[in-house]
């Protein structure tokens, strides 16, 4: 066998030598396996402890975490995860492992405890941190603290910087730059902790966290040198202590500076942790940067044509490249600035390395000049927000090097193409089916307090759908802005939003402090059984609905509700007295009552996460619907209000022969149900017998496809950027490519940026490959994309994307699919911008291969989950990515999921750029020989005599011919379309003949009769195969239709829909008579606004009244 068929997933996390293909969180959860097999190997009995508490950017930590623990148990090895319930106490956990080392009970040598959090986590345990850090560690077991830093605010509420916090609790931080320096430097902090007695931090951006690379491990790689000091005369030696009370702690604080402190500092130097890889003889200018930055430094330095060290040294430019920037040491800092007339310093955030450097300069003579977040003008240099990427260094160093390097660096890139803003773009929203979109629904004009989680995307929906928001808290928080605002304002009552996750990790102790506080509070408890922002980690200690209930009532909390998707849960004999159980349906009714009780209620919103529950599905946990909801086409209106009621993304719009009209995407339905609700009588349940659940017969992909063309791209250097839609397996496309790449003996570095919506936001991952040396920077820079696998075009189209495009270079792959977005869910009449996007990308590509991926690879494999890997089959056989086709397919029987259909996909999409009319003739075989449609007058008059009759028809027919007279096709296009959609107006008689067309044979249809309504019943009935002689009789009795003798031609909207038409008609004869050439576009317009009058009922009533004013005065300004 090869090397590569050697390879297995888990070498990840196992391999002792050679090279692996991870994420920077895998990197970092290969630490401790690592170490333990090192002490394993030096003679000790050690173990391992991790807690901590997930936030971006180490939201996967703990997945990646136990699966590590898995395979070290395997091997022998004691690694203990445990998921914290917050990060205080995971804190104090931790300091725990380095105090069990002094019970005679202990059984191992020493105990390494890793504590992981992002930015606000840490500001939040800065206490118990703090506690720990003066307990201090143990010689032979250590603590070390991943700590997750946001700088864009990606998935957080404020931007991240953990640095100034780090110095003040005093802990060494370690910055690594990539996955490779995440799994060295991990090794590091575990050993200097050892040696000085400290917590260690190791600062893990996104970009490093969320990053991917191909990684060398070996079991010396690092061979740590550990720096000694003697006290009394004897070898110091840590030891952890719980006495921290005073003066045990005043001497704690005293051995921070002279012992443990200058250790660290020590064990920087004799690791060479920080370094100077660049100098020459004649070096005038000395750049500074730590971590992520450096690596975006030496890319930006590339992109000044400044690529390799002897065109550095040429142009007399030294490089520090900081490992540890806390604590800097100041003799490294000296040895570097020895002969500059310049220091530039580039970091993110705030200067404290600028600040370090200084210090450690001040008062010598001949110190060099230290600029960095100001010139030494005091002009701003590099900004104090945000990430620096490459793109942004470049700019502000060309400005300090420029006049001394003249011609030496590349020219200055051309300004970037003025764009006009799209139409429509795609935003993070919710989960098809998630429960927020019912639970965050409150009564019109309420007072609502934002938290921390899924829910708080309200913030990024229409302004107004769900409350007057009065803003975010920190997590655990949530309501006690209130008690500062309520004294102050008229408003007498807030709702406040919480998730059962933020509740057990540290909201409980709000509540209480409201009902303390006396304040009229009503808590939104959304329990959906997930913290599922960060992945959809059980909330740790959570308690069930009931026991909850119990402890709230005991604390104080006046009146709870909940509400629930599924009543059968709760027997009333087990519902506290006085606590009401509703459907969800009630969920609004039950925020008012509460809203009425004074002091602090509590509403509970119990309903499962809707990815946990279809991941559940998939798992066999939970039984699978035997129905699908689908839409008959002819009854719907297109008209919005399933996607108003279910705000959910699997409602979508799409185009048929008869208009724009509403589809469930049976792909992403979780079955939530909410879309049935309402007045619409188009949806129905197919049942799903086991035959017809069974696959049919399909095409296989060719046994010999031929290998692909030569590559397209230089195989010394490719940039790919992948861009889709979260939950679609963007992520998973990127890791596959990754992985090959590797196998193939390529350096791959790469960044997965997934933002703040795991489903339906944008999501973008870059593939960073060459042959020589790894990539700097694992972020695509402007015009530096080759290739662009555009799963989903309008994520592809935006404008941080074109601007990585080049036209000379760029090749576009594009899946031509259109998903609709959660704005055209709501607004059925907003489209796609197709025209828009090409536009954009055409005009910023050289070459582009576009295919309809979506409609392919559902005709030949059964649904779209595999629509990714078949773009880039379609990638790989054009010769855009230089990997081999057969290292492709080992990569995805490696990620072991779906691997025979993930593997069929990616050869169907080769197969098609090798013969794209062979694959499309298997994929419908049928569509070539499908007659051609009928014209449209032809179709809609054939249609009205369906209707109700010829003569009805004609009568249609006969206000057509007379607007042809005009010969201006558009006005008779709208005319025709417009003029049937009043016609045919969909009263009890059509919804029965088109119900009956329609409708699979063992359909229930599910309706609310406009009768009943009117009776009082408030939900819709579902009517099976039994009802289908009444729908017979119904559509027979069309005839009746406007007669005296149409038993529901009497009804209110019955009268308007008659009383339009004539309306209609009369307008387009004044259209006619007034037609000018300059007045065509208006006439059109007026023409089409039927189009507006959508839906049944009560909306159809509002839409008419706006549709006829607006008809009225536009007509009277046509004619004047």
């Amino acid at each position: 066998m090869t090397a590569v068929d050697d390879y297995r997933l888990s070498d990840r996390y196992r391999l002792e030598e050679g090279r692996v293909f991870l994420s920077g969180s895998q990197a970092l959860a290969r630490v401790p396996y690592e170490q333990l097999r090192v002490d394993r190997r030096n003679g000790l009995t050690t173990a391992a402890y991790v807690t901590g508490y997930p936030g971006s950017p180490l939201a996967n930590f703990d997945r990646d975490i136990t699966a590590a623990a898995a395979l070290a148990t395997d091997d022998g090895l004691h690694l203990e995860f445990q998921p914290g319930m917050n990060e205080e106490l995971a804190a104090t956990a931790v300091m725990g492992t380095q105090l069990a080392v002094l019970q005679p009970t202990c059984r191992y040598d020493g105990v390494l405890g890793i504590w992981y959090g992002k930015t606000p986590g840490l500001d939040r345990a800065s206490d118990a941190l703090r506690h720990a850090t003066f307990a201090g560690t143990s010689a032979l077991g250590g603590a070390i603290a991943f700590v997750g830093d946001d700088p864009n605010a990606k998935s957080s509420t404020l931007p991240g910087s953990s640095g100034a916090t780090l110095v003040d609790l005093n802990m060494p931080i370690l910055y690594p730059g990539d996955v490779q320096e995440a799994i060295d430097l991990g090794r590091h902090a575990v050993a200097m902790s050892r040696a000085s007695g400290l917590w260690v931090s190791v600062k893990v951006v996104e970009a490093v966290a969320d990053g991917t690379g191909s990684v060398e491990v070996h079991p010396d790689r690092v061979a740590p040198a550990m720096p000694t000091t003697e006290v009394g005369g004897r070898v110091w030696v840590p030891h952890p202590s719980g006495a921290l009370l005073t003066p045990y702690t005043l001497d704690m604080e005293r051995e921070f500076h002279e012992i443990r402190l200058p250790l660290a500092r020590r064990y920087g130097v004799l690791n060479h942790l920080n370094t100077i890889p660049v100098r020459g003889p004649s070096d005038w200018v000395g750049i500074v940067a730590t971590g992520h930055t450096y690596h975006e430094t030496l890319e930006a330095l590339r992109l000044l044509g400044l690529r390799t060290e002897q065109q550095l040294r040429d142009a007399g430019v030294r490089l520090f490249k900081l490992l540890m920037p806390v604590p800097l040491d100041r003799g490294q800092v000296r040895e570097f600035a020895h002969g500059l007339s310049e220091i530039i310093v580039i970091e993110e955030k705030a200067q404290n390395l600028e600040w370090l450097v200084k210090d450690s300069l001040f008062g010598r003579a001949n110190a060099p000049v230290v600029v960095g977040k100001r010139a030494d003008d005091e002009s701003p240099l590099f900004p104090f927000t945000g990430t620096l990427d490459a793109d942004i260094i470049a700019t502000r160093l060309r400005s300090r090097l420029a006049p001394r390097l003249g011609e030496r660096l590349a020219p200055p890139p051309p300004a970037p193409r003025q764009l006009i803003p799209l139409s429509v773009s795609r935003t993070p929203y919710f989960c098809s089916g998630c429960p927020h979109n019912t639970s965050t629904h409150v009564p019109e004009g309420a007072l609502v307090g934002g938290g921390i989680g899924c829910h708080s995307m309200v913030m990024l929906m229409e302004p107004g759908r769900f409350g007057n928001i009065v803003g975010l808290t920190s997590m655990g928080n949530e309501g006690a802005q209130w008690f500062g605002m309520a004294p102050f304002v008229d408003d007498e009552h807030l709702i406040q939003n919480i998730g059962d996750g933020t509740l057990f990790h540290s909201g409980l102790a709000a509540v209480r402090a409201a009902i303390a506080n006396g304040v009229n509070i009503t808590y939104k408890i959304l329990y959906n059984g997930a913290v599922a922002m960060t992945g959809g980690q059980d909330p740790f200690g959570q308690l069930e609905v009931l026991p909850l209930v119990r402890v709230l009532l005991a604390e104080g909390v006046r009146q709870v509700i909940v509400t629930t998707d599924d009543l059968s849960k709760y027997r009333a004999h087990d519902v506290p007295a006085g606590v009401k159980v509703w459907g969800r349906s009630r969920v609004v009714e039950a925020q008012e009552v509460l809203a009425a009780v004074p002091g602090c209620t509590v509403l509970i919103h119990d309903q499962r996460c809707a990815a946990e529950k279809r991941r559940d599905r998939k798992r066999g946990r939970t039984a699978t619907p035997n129905f699908r909801v689908v839409i008959n086409e002819r009854v719907c209106e297109g008209c919005g209000d399933c996607g108003d009621k279910s705000n959910c993304l699997s409602v979508q719009p799409v185009d048929t022969p008869f208009g724009r009209k509403t589809r469930i995407d049976q792909g992403s339905c979780n079955f939530d149900l909410s879309c049935m609700e309402g007045d619409c009588p188009s949806f129905m349940k197919v049942p799903i017998d086991a035959a017809a659940a069974s696959p049919r017969e399909r095409p296989q992909p060719p046994a010999h496809i031929p290998a692909p063309t030569v590559a397209a791209v230089t195989a010394s250097e490719c940039t790919i950027r992948l861009s889709g839609i979260g939950g679609t397996g963007v992520v998973t496309t990127a890791q596959i490519l990754g992985t090959a790449a590797m196998l193939q003996g390529l350096h791959v570095r790469g960044l997965d940026q997934t933002g703040l919506s795991q489903k339906a936001g944008p999501v973008v991952s870059d593939l960073r490959l060459s042959a020589t040396e790894p990539h700097p920077s694992n972020r695509a820079t402007a015009a530096s994309v080759d290739v662009l696998l555009a799963f989903d075009q309008l994520v592809a189209g935006t404008d941080a994307t074109v601007r990585t495009l080049d036209q000379s270079r760029t090749v576009l792959v594009a899946n031509t699919a259109t998903v609709p977005t959660g704005s055209m869910v709501l607004h059925p009449g907003r489209r796609y911008p197709t025209d828009e996007l090409a536009t954009r990308l055409d005009g910023s590509t050289r070459s582009h291969v576009r295919v309809d991926a979506t409609g392919l690879t559902t005709a030949l494999l059964g649904d779209d989950s595999t629509v990714n890997v078949f773009v880039a089959g379609v990638a790989v056989q054009s010769g855009l990515i230089p990997v081999d086709p057969a290292l492709v397919e080992r990569a995805i029987e490696l990620n072991g999921v779906a691997v025979a259909k993930n593997v069929a996909a990616f050869r169907w999409g080769r197969a098609w750029v090798a013969d794209a009319a062979a694959v499309e003739q298997l994929a419908h075989p049928d569509q070539a020989d499908a007659a051609a449609d009928q014209p449209l007058i032809v179709r809609l008059a054939a249609d009205l005599k369906g209707y109700q009759s010829a003569r009805y028809s004609q009568r249609f027919l006969r206000v057509v011919e007379q607007v042809m007279t005009a010969e201006q096709p558009a006005l008779t296009d709208a005319v025709a379309r417009n003029l049937h959609k009043l016609m045919a107006y969909k009263d009890e008689y059509e919804v029965a003949r088109l119900l009956l067309a329609g409708a699979p044979r063992r359909a229930k249809f599910m309706l609310h009769p406009p009768m009943l309504r009117a009776m009082g019943m408030q939900r819709k009935i579902e009517l099976g195969t039994w009802a289908r002689p009444l729908f017979v009789m119904l559509r027979a009795m069309r005839r009746l239709r406007g007669t005296p003798f149409d038993v529901f031609g009497f009804a209110r909207v019955r009268r308007l829909e008659r009383d339009m038409i004539g309306e209609y008609t009369a307008a387009v004869s004044t259209l006619v008579a007034h037609l000018r050439p300059d007045n065509l576009d208006e006439a059109v317009a007026i023409a089409s606004l039927p189009d507006q009058v959508r839906g049944y009922e009560h909306l159809k009533l509002e839409r008419a009244g706006a549709y006829r004013s607006e008809l009225r005065s536009r007509l009277d300004a046509f004619t004047r």
